[in-house]
C-alpha cells in the first residue's frame, strides 16, 4: 500500500488529502470539547452569580423581572418544570441554595430559600460554538472543493497512464482529453505525435517489407530459371546480370533504409540538376520514353547526391510508368524545378502531410511498388534537404505537375 503511495503520483495526492483532512476533523473535535469545558466552566460561574445576585431579593419577597435576570443571560419561566427533568447541578441546602435543571435542550435554573422561590431558562446562545463549528465545516468544503479540482487537473496523467499501460499490448488509439493546462495539452499533444510516428513507422515497415520481398523474389525466380538451364556463356551473362541487379538493388534498399530513420545531418553540397538526372537516367529503362528537360543548364540542388539521384530516379520512373504518353517534361525556373507528365491524378494529395503511405492493400497498382512507395521516396528526400514539393493537376490538359521549391 505505501509503495503504491510513493510511486503513484494521484494516489499520493488522494492520501494526502485524506491525511488533511484527518487533521482537520481531529482539531474541530479537540476545538470543540476544549470550547465545551470553557462553556461548562463559565456557565456554572454564572448560575453561582445569579443564584447570589437574587438571593436576596427572594428573601425580601421583592418581585424579580425579566430586565433584572436578562443580565446574567435568563429569563423568568413561567411554566411547569417537565417530570422528565435531569438535574444537573445542585448547591446549597433548602434555606437558601440552587439546582440547574436540564429537559431535552432546555436548561433551568431554580432558586430557592426557606421563603421563596423562582425557576430561570438558560437563553445564552453560545456563539463562540457556532463559529468553531462554521470554520471547520468551511475548512472542509474547501478542502473537499481543492480535492475535487486536483483530482480533475490529475485525471489526464490517469488516463494517459492507462494508455501506456495498453500501448505495451498494441493499443495505438489517439489520447483524447480535454484540459485548460498547457502542461497537460503538451502531454496529450507529444502522446499523440508519438502515436502518429509510431503507426507510420509501422506502416512504412509493412510497405518496406513486402516491397523489398517483391524486389527480390523476381531476380531469384530468373536466377532459378537459368540455372536449370544448360551452362552456356549466355546463361553465365544473364545470371551475371541477374547478381549485378541484386546487388544495385540492395544498395537502393540501404538507401531506402538510411532514408526512413535518417538522423545524420545533410551535405550541402551543390548538385548539377543536369547530372542527376543523367545518372537516374542510367539506372532506369527508359527507350521509347520522351525526357524533355528546359532551362536546366544552371539548375542546382543542395545536399546528398546520392540521396537526389533516387529521388530523381523515382520522380523519372512515376513519371513514365503512370504517363499517357510516355513523355515527361522537367521546366526549371526561379520559382524552382517542376516534372510534368500526362496522367491520372495521383492517389494522394503529396502536398500535404502525409502519415497514411499505403494507397490501397486490395488495389493492383501498375509497378510493383504501385504510387505509395515511390512518393514516400519522393517526398521524404525532398523534405530532409530543406526544399518543399508542390503537387497541382490541370484537368483540362490532364497534366500531373509535381514542383521541388
Amino acid at each position: 500500500m505505501f509503495s503504491k503511495i510513493k510511486s503513484s503520483l494521484v494516489v499520493q495526492t488522494s492520501f494526502l488529502f485524506f491525511i488533511s483532512f484527518l487533521v482537520i476533523l481531529l482539531l474541530w473535535v479537540f476545538f470543540y470539547f476544549q470550547q465545551k469545558a470553557q462553556h461548562l466552566e463559565f456557565d456554572t460561574a454564572r448560575y453561582f452569580n445569579t443564584a447570589s445576585n437574587l438571593q436576596d431579593l427572594l428573601h425580601k419577597n421583592i418581585e424579580i423581572t425579566n430586565k433584572q435576570v436578562k443580565a446574567f443571560n435568563m429569563k423568568i419561566f413561567e411554566e411547569l418544570i417537565p417530570n422528565d427533568y435531569i438535574s444537573e447541578l445542585k448547591k446549597g441546602n433548602l434555606t437558601r441554595g440552587f439546582e440547574v435543571i436540564s429537559s431535552g435542550n432546555t436548561q433551568l435554573v431554580k432558586i430557592y430559600n426557606n421563603k421563596n422561590q423562582i425557576v430561570l431558562e438558560d437563553i445564552s446562545t453560545h456563539r463562540s460554538m457556532v463559529i468553531i463549528h462554521l470554520v471547520f465545516m468551511l475548512l472542509l468544503i474547501t478542502q473537499g472543493l481543492l480535492y475535487i479540482k486536483v483530482q480533475r487537473s490529475l485525471s489526464p496523467l490517469s488516463k494517459l497512464h492507462q494508455k501506456l499501460r495498453k500501448l505495451k499490448i498494441g493499443d495505438l488509439s489517439p489520447l483524447d482529453i480535454d484540459s485548460n493546462y498547457v502542461e497537460i495539452k503538451q502531454m496529450i499533444s507529444s502522446y499523440n505525435e508519438s502515436i502518429s510516428k509510431i503507426e507510420e513507422i509501422l506502416e512504412i515497415r509493412e510497405m518496406f517489407n513486402k516491397i523489398f520481398m517483391h524486389e527480390m523474389k523476381m531476380p531469384l525466380a530468373k536466377g532459378m530459371f537459368y540455372l536449370n538451364q544448360e551452362p552456356s556463356s549466355f546463361t553465365h551473362e544473364k545470371l551475371s546480370n541477374i547478381l549485378n541487379s541484386l546487388n544495385n538493388e540492395l544498395e537502393e534498399f540501404s538507401q531506402i533504409e538510411s532514408l526512413i530513420a535518417y538522423q545524420n545531418k545533410i551535405k550541402e553540397d551543390e548538385n548539377s540538376l543536369l547530372e542527376l538526372i543523367n545518372i537516374a537516367k542510367s539506372r532506369i529503362f527508359i527507350e521509347n520514353k520522351n525526357l524533355v528537360v528546359k532551362v536546366c543548364e544552371k539548375a542546382i540542388l543542395k545536399g546528398d547526391k546520392e540521396f537526389w539521384v533516387l529521388c530523381i530516379k523515382n520522380l523519372l520512373d512515376n513519371a513514365f510508368k503512370y504517363s499517357n504518353d510516355n513523355t515527361l517534361e522537367i521546366i526549371c525556373d526561379e520559382f524552382g524545378i517542376s516534372f510534368i507528365n500526362k496522367g491520372e491524378e495521383l492517389p494522394v494529395d503529396i502536398s500535404k502531410d502525409i502519415k497514411k503511405w499505403k494507397i490501397d492493400k486490395n488495389k493492383r497498382h501498375k509497378s510493383s511498388t504501385g504510387y505509395g512507395f515511390g512518393l514516400f521516396i519522393i517526398k521524404n528526400i525532398v523534405l530532409i534537404h530543406g526544399y518543399s514539393l508542390e503537387y497541382t493537376y490541370d484537368k483540362k490538359q490532364k497534366n500531373v505537375i509535381l514542383k521541388i521549391v
